[in-house]
């Protein structure tokens, strides 16, 4: 897909004001959105509804003391979102097996869980209308007590099946929510820096969410006490976030992209 970003992509409009681009190349771009409404515009000037911290790089705004706390808070959930993906999909058709389903039921089960993506459109949604933090809070206080619940379902296919289907929506909304929690947080400097740090750092969760469960089972753990415990990084996840609310600066003035003056 390089090849075509690189082609098709057009570069933020915040990032080209910050900057200083040539006005005619921050026009080309505003006009695929607004068409001919900023035409004649000769200037473009930056306000931004976050402060801007005192640090000359992305990962200088990242780990300033503004945002050093909320930074290290939006690592935290998103490496506790993927501890589940990865702990769920890599070992449930096993432990559906252990449970006593056959292996082709399994699996079928347990490929529902990644397919609830869709529901980010109602998290978008919601978090333009309401606090963003407290909604992704919610969608993982919602994804322990789902994964808790497939834990009760042993025996039970029915029931099962509907356990893991919702776990899979509310679990994938909220992580999906993520990069665009963090792409707010940050000003435009540190934006980019911000949001792949977040990326990065939530991969070895994907790896520690692995070896969690393969510890879990090496330990004799029953079917119940694993999901109870692989429930525990959703908790962790929601209590993130609530810091992340409480610690974040406030933004100062209208969160406007770009103010035109002619």
């Amino acid at each position: 897909l390089l090849v075509a970003l690189v082609v098709l992509l057009p570069e933020s409009v915040r990032h080209m004001v910050a900057n200083n681009y040539p006005a005619d190349r921050i026009r080309k771009v505003l006009a695929r959105i607004a068409g001919d409404a900023v035409q004649g515009v000769q200037r473009f000037v930056l306000t931004e509804a976050r402060p801007e911290a005192q640090a000359g790089s992305g990962m200088g705004v990242v780990l300033s003391r503004q945002y050093c706390v909320g930074s290290v808070m939006l690592w935290i959930a998103y490496f506790m979102g993927l501890v589940i993906f990865y702990a769920l999909m890599n070992w449930m058709p096993v432990l559906f097996k252990e449970a006593g389903l056959d292996p082709k039921t399994g699996t079928l089960v347990a490929a529902l869980f990644p397919l609830g993506g869709v529901g980010a459109v109602l998290f978008g949604w919601l978090m333009d209308r309401f606090n963003a933090n407290r909604i992704i809070a919610i969608g993982y206080a919602l994804t322990a007590a789902s994964i808790w619940w497939i834990g009760q379902t042993a025996g039970h296919l029915g029931w099962l099946v509907v356990a893991v289907f919702l776990a899979g929506t509310i679990m994938n909304t909220a992580q999906s929510s993520m990069p665009a929690l963090a792409a707010a947080f940050y000003p435009t400097r540190g934006r980019a820096t911000g949001v792949a740090w977040m990326l990065g750092i939530g991969r070895f969760g994907g790896i520690a969410g692995s070896f969690l469960v393969a510890e879990l089972s090496a330990r004799h753990m029953a079917f119940s006490e694993i999901f109870a415990v692989v429930a525990i990084p959703g908790v962790i996840a929601m209590a993130a976030l609530i810091i992340k609310q409480y610690s974040s600066p406030e933004p100062q003035g209208g969160a406007v992209p770009a103010a035109p003056l002619h």
